[in-house]
């Protein structure tokens, strides 16, 4: 009895203490301990849930007499599940302080649980009642507000997980049999399309937004806006979010979207977040391909006839006809990698990574050592030599004789540069990737000597020369002998025939 009693206390002093705590906090700037205590309420949310729906269960189970001494304990579970709930209510408000959540569908959550909090202690008070007075006198009232305890416990989950995961994240995959037994339209266009021909696809409905709806929607939708960022319609996607535009229109490195989901993934920036699987390196190839070609919603893969080896080899397993088979490096007969040389990269921490899936290219991004790799890791790609098509080497410590690595690595199709002690000597190193498509060399000692090597690689598309030591005059020849050639300086040469200002 003196147990009951101070548990009732404890519940309702409980509840009460709690209530006034959060009406006192300043929900403009809240606190950093009351915002920590709040990332507690994933870990706190699954007591209560678990607590109640075993209560519920040990309650119908005890009314059979072969179970009936689980009555014994039913009343503690259910008290426990009541006071845990209202633990969670705190810390969930707390974590609605951050912000970033639909207001519409958090209000849902929010009142839902307490609900939850407040029917949970009431049938526990109505039990106890049931064990010192007339049993049958509170019985059916008992036994609704349990029941209601169990749905609501539902609901307040299914509110929750469209918080945490976004709207539909119940039924994106639910088979198309039960959808249409609860009347969803089919799910099957949740899977990549394929396409009779994928030339008449518009490159953002059909490949770039079923990427992010795999990938980035759970997490910037209208019931959550992290970053205050959503992703689930152009408008939104253009509008940005909290940090500026993500996107820069023919400027895929320079767009949050693109430069998100290349950082290496022990990157404090890095997308998706911890837990989350990576991009596969065919959804940021159509991502870049997208932006390169102006981001545009309207057009259609007819109309961007520039094509990395990549984007075509995507495409081709797409839907893409006969006379789309891949070309470049995607149409060598090039074996794929020993798994101990890679097991070895890795162990030296490289960042390997397979292209695509069924090829046998792979990326290798040495950024996350920065300092540490020099000539001689550089060296070790030796031994996955005709595999490695894209290097990353941004801000490491490699030097123009440790370049001549490069020379060993024929399928290189992109290679970072940018932020090394690189110069023209080790550009040189370069003249016979016959595939190279894409090359970075923003903020190296490079100079217009090293124009000449550029010119003459056949693939190339694309190269950034920002804050290198390459002059107007330089980057005005060398477009004229590759006018196709995209040239990225973070400016733009003045027209030859613009006029100039006097004295």
């Amino acid at each position: 009895m003196n147990g009951t009693r101070i548990a009732f206390r404890a519940l309702l002093l409980g509840g009460l203490g709690t209530a006034g705590l959060l009406l006192t906090l300043d929900a403009e700037a809240p606190p950093d301990w009351a915002l920590f205590l709040g990332r507690m309420h994933p870990l706190v949310v699954h007591l209560p849930i678990a607590l109640l729906v075993l209560a519920a269960v040990m309650e119908w189970l005890g009314r059979w007499p072969r179970f009936e001494a689980l009555q014994a304990a039913t009343s503690f579970v259910l008290g426990l599940g009541a006071l845990s709930a209202v633990g969670a209510v705190a810390v969930g408000h707390l974590l609605a302080l951050g912000g970033g959540y639909d207001e519409a569908t958090l209000a849902w959550h929010r009142w839902s649980g307490i609900a939850v909090a407040v029917l949970a202690g009431a049938a526990w008070v109505v039990r106890w009642l049931n064990q010192w007075a007339d049993r049958r006198r509170y019985e059916r009232l008992y036994t609704v507000l349990l029941a209601a305890v169990v749905v609501l416990v539902g609901l307040a989950g299914h509110f929750g997980g469209t918080l945490t995961h976004g709207a539909g994240y119940l039924t994106r995959y639910m088979p198309d049999p039960l959808r249409r037994l609860v009347g969803l339209p089919p799910g099957s266009e949740a899977a990549r399309p394929a396409f009779a021909n994928v030339d008449e696809a518009v490159i953002y409905h059909d490949l770039v937004q079923p990427i992010l709806e795999r990938h980035c929607v759970s997490c910037h939708n209208p019931g959550k806006t992290k970053g205050g960022l959503r992703l689930d319609t152009p408008e939104q996607l253009l509008q940005g979010g909290d940090g500026g535009p993500v996107l820069v229109a023919g400027r895929p490195d320079e767009s949050d979207l693109v430069r998100r989901v290349t950082l290496p993934p022990t990157h404090e920036d890095h997308m998706p977040p911890d837990g989350r699987p990576p991009l596969p390196l065919e959804d940021v190839e159509l991502l870049r391909w997208w932006i390169e070609h102006g981001a545009s919603f309207e057009m259609t893969v007819a109309e961007a006839e520039e094509r990395s080896y990549g984007v075509q080899l995507v495409l081709t397993r797409l839907g893409a006809g006969a006379e789309d088979r891949p070309t470049g490096v995607f149409a060598l007969d090039v074996p794929p990698p020993e798994p101990t040389a890679l097991a070895t990269l890795r162990e030296q921490g490289l960042v390997v990574l397979p292209l695509a899936d069924e090829v046998p290219f792979v990326q290798v991004q040495a950024t996350n050592l920065t300092g540490a790799f020099d000539d001689a890791m550089l060296a070790s790609l030796r031994a996955v030599a005709p595999q490695v098509t894209w290097l990353d080497l941004g801000r490491t410590a490699v030097t123009d004789a440790g370049l001549a690595v490069l020379a060993d690595l024929p399928h290189l199709t992109r290679l970072h540069l940018e932020r090394t002690a690189v110069t023209d000597a080790g550009l040189a190193h370069l003249r016979g990737l016959a595939y190279l498509e894409y090359l970075n060399l923003y903020g190296t000692a490079v100079t217009d000597a090293s124009l000449d090597v550029l010119a003459g690689l056949p693939a190339l598309q694309t190269v950034y020369l920002w804050q290198t030591r390459v002059t107007p005059d330089g980057v005005r020849r060398l477009r004229e002998a590759r006018p196709n050639l995209e040239v990225n300086l973070g400016w733009q040469p003045p027209d030859e025939g613009a006029p100039t200002p006097t004295d």
